[in-house]
C-alpha cells in the first residue's frame, strides 16, 4: 500500500506541473480478471477486486492526461492442455493515459452534465511468477521471480456529475502485456527439436507475439481538485456547420 502511494503522489506531482488547468483526483473500485494460453476458465472464480486511484489533467473539455495506479488479485481455475492449472498473485499495474470524452466534459460544470470518453496509453505491471521449464509434463524444476513488463492500455466508460466537484463514471479496459509470465505459463508450447542436429529451440510467443492479457472493470468517483483559470467556452460554436463541434473555443485561441 505504502508504494502505491508514493506512485502516486509522484503522479500527482508531475501532472501538477502542467500549470493551473482543471485537474481531478479519481478513485476506483472494481474487479480484474485475465485473458491467456489457459482454457475453459472458470469465470465465477477467475474474477477478484481490484481498485486504484488516478489523477486527471483536463487540458480543456475534450482531451485530459491521466496518471492511473490500480493494484489487485489477478488469477484464473481452469485447464491448459487437458490439465488443470490455476494461479493467483497481486500485480500492480501503472499507466499514463490520453482521455478524449466524446461531448465536453467538466466535473461540476451544469453545461456537460455527462460524456462517453475513449482512453489509450502506455503503462507498466509488476508481479511475482513461477513458471516450470518445460511446464507441466517433465519433473522440472520451479523458476521464479519479479516481472516487469511494459503495457499498452485502453478502453472505454461513461462519466457524470453529480454536484458542482464530484462525478461519478464507469469503466471498462485491457491491458495488453508484453510478457507471458502471468499466467505461470511462458511459451508454455515451446520445445526443443532433438530431430535436427544441432537440436532447435521451437518458440511460439515473444516480446511482441504473446498471449497475457488484463481485464478491468468498475466504477471510479471523481473530485475536481483544481478549477482552473483557462475560460473556456462550454457551448458550440454557432457558425459551425457540423452536427458534432470536436474544436475546443476560448476567448483567445481555438484548439
Amino acid at each position: 500500500m505504502k508504494h502505491i502511494l508514493v506512485i502516486f503522489l509522484f503522479g500527482f506531482l508531475a501532472i501538477e506541473t502542467f500549470g493551473q488547468q482543471s485537474v481531478d483526483v479519481g478513485f476506483f473500485g472494481g474487479a480484474g480478471t485475465y485473458f491467456g494460453d489457459m482454457t475453459k476458465i472458470d469465470i465465477q472464480k477467475s474474477v477478484n477486486p481490484a481498485y486504484g486511484s488516478f489523477i486527471r489533467y483536463n487540458f480543456n473539455p475534450r482531451y485530459a492526461l491521466r496518471f492511473n495506479v490500480l493494484n489487485g488479485n489477478i488469477g484464473a481455475q481452469g485447464e491448459f492442455q487437458s490439465v488443470p492449472w490455476n494461479f493467483s498473485k497481486n500485480v500492480l499495474d501503472v499507466s499514463i493515459q490520453f482521455e478524449f470524452n466524446y461531448m465536453k466534459y467538466i466535473v461540476g460544470q451544469k453545461e456537460t452534465p455527462y460524456s462517453t470518453y475513449l482512453f489509450v496509453g502506455i503503462g507498466m505491471q509488476t508481479y511475482k511468477y513461477l513458471v516450470k521449464y518445460p511446464p507441466l509434463y517433465y519433473p522440472t524444476p520451479l523458476v521464479g521471480g519479479s516481472e516487469i513488463t511494459p503495457t499498452i492500455p485502453f478502453g472505454l466508460g461513461f462519466k457524470f456529475n453529480i454536484s458542482k466537484r464530484w462525478g461519478l463514471g464507469i469503466e471498462g479496459g485491457l491491458r495488453k502485456s508484453f510478457s507471458d509470465k502471468l499466467d505461470n505459463l511462458d511459451d508454455p508450447l515451446s520445445n526443443t527439436n532433438m530431430y535436427d542436429t544441432p537440436s532447435v529451440q521451437v518458440k511460439y510467443t515473444d516480446m511482441w507475439h504473446n498471449n497475457d492479457w488484463t481485464a478491468y472493470m468498475g466504477v471510479h468517483l471523481v473530485y475536481k481538485l483544481i478549477y482552473g483559470t483557462m475560460p473556456w467556452q462550454i457551448s458550440a460554436v454557432k457558425h459551425s456547420h457540423f452536427i458534432l463541434d470536436w474544436g475546443i473555443w476560448n476567448n483567445i485561441r481555438k484548439e
